[in-house]
């Protein structure tokens, strides 16, 4: 089922990001993930209200808010007042200045083979999809409020609109920045669904979908593709087990130790998988077949690339 799931595609594909990014920021600044994507962001844009960083990364208020004090703490951006728009300081502009210069390395090794035209053409659905995503999501987050409150929901979430932004350092077509936008709405709905349909968070579907996808599975296979704390993933498993979803084998002569469904789990999985393709078909709604294999297609050649610079920092690594 994950070959047939662009949500899954991405997610896979931005954690390979990921793991090869965190070196490479790591050696110009000690920031988190979020905390570089305000910087870029706001760069980028000249200047965005905390409103607005909501709706382009994803991210909910709170967290937003959280990244914001600590970055204006760094004395890294600013603001005139509350309302005003986050700007970067002098401090924060050199920041800035850096990470653009690793960001347009990197993507120039992560699109590399595609031409100029496939690359807009990736942009331009991969905007598309983070606009869409985001509706699912102020949609998940209604249904989830309705059926938690029978009432009322919370307010709507900002929409991110890319139309009439402003590029400055020619960022805003960056593959990593776009990607990691669309990831985080697709996780956040994900999480309300899963949730609200089968008592599920998305982590734990994660896993149930893997082990589902590709039992009889080692569990040290399922570790090494979750890219998460091993600790994380035992306790799931073990919550799994507990519950009656899965079992734990180990094989004769053999020291791994095999994850299957039961046949309750495995009904759950079923059930999971019709709500991941009516959400994957949702998300795509908007393009045709043809446009959607294209971009699968994309999807494929940018999560090799990600892999082939994985190797070679650990080929460095190796080396020094």
């Amino acid at each position: 089922m994950h070959r047939r799931l662009v949500s899954a595609r991405l997610i896979t594909l931005l954690r390979i990001v990921r793991d090869s990014a965190t070196v490479e920021y790591g050696r110009i600044a000690d920031l988190n993930a979020l905390n570089r994507q305000l910087i870029t962001m706001i760069g980028g844009a000249g200047g965005l209200s905390s409103n607005a960083l909501v709706a382009y990364t994803g991210h909910e208020k709170a967290q937003i808010s959280r990244a914001v004090k600590a970055l204006e703490a760094m004395g890294l951006i600013e603001r005139a007042s509350l309302r005003a728009k986050l700007m970067l300081r002098p401090s924060g502009q050199a920041l800035f200045d850096q990470i653009v210069a690793i960001s347009r390395t990197r993507d120039e090794a992560l699109g590399a083979g595609l031409s100029p035209e496939e690359r807009d053409s990736f942009s331009t659905m991969t905007q598309t999809l983070t606009v869409r995503a985001a509706q699912i999501y102020a949609r998940e987050r209604q249904l989830s409020a309705e059926a938690a409150e029978a009432g009322n929901g919370p307010p709507q979430p900002p929409i991110p609109s890319f139309e009439g932004e402003q590029d400055h350092g020619s960022i805003a077509r960056l593959i990593g920045p776009q990607l990691t936008s669309l990831a985080s709405y697709l996780r956040r709905s994900a999480m309300l669904a899963y949730q609200r349909e089968q008592g599920l968070s998305n982590f734990q579907w994660m896993i149930l979908s893997q082990i589902g996808e590709y039992e009889p599975l080692p569990l040290a296979r399922l570790i090494e593709v979750m890219g998460r704390d091993k600790s994380q993933v035992g306790r799931t498993v073990a919550f799994f087990e507990a519950s009656g979803l899965i079992e734990r084998q180990r094989v004769a002569r053999k020291r791994d130790i095999m994850v299957t469904t039961t046949d309750r789990g495995a009904e759950v999985y079923k059930l999971m998988c019709e709500i991941a393709i009516k959400r994957d078909e949702a998300l795509t709604g908007g393009h045709d077949a043809v446009e959607r294999k294209a971009y699968m297609a994309m999807l494929d050649r940018l999560q090799a690339n990600a892999r082939t610079m994985v190797a070679a920092q650990r080929e460095d690594a190796a080396g020094d």
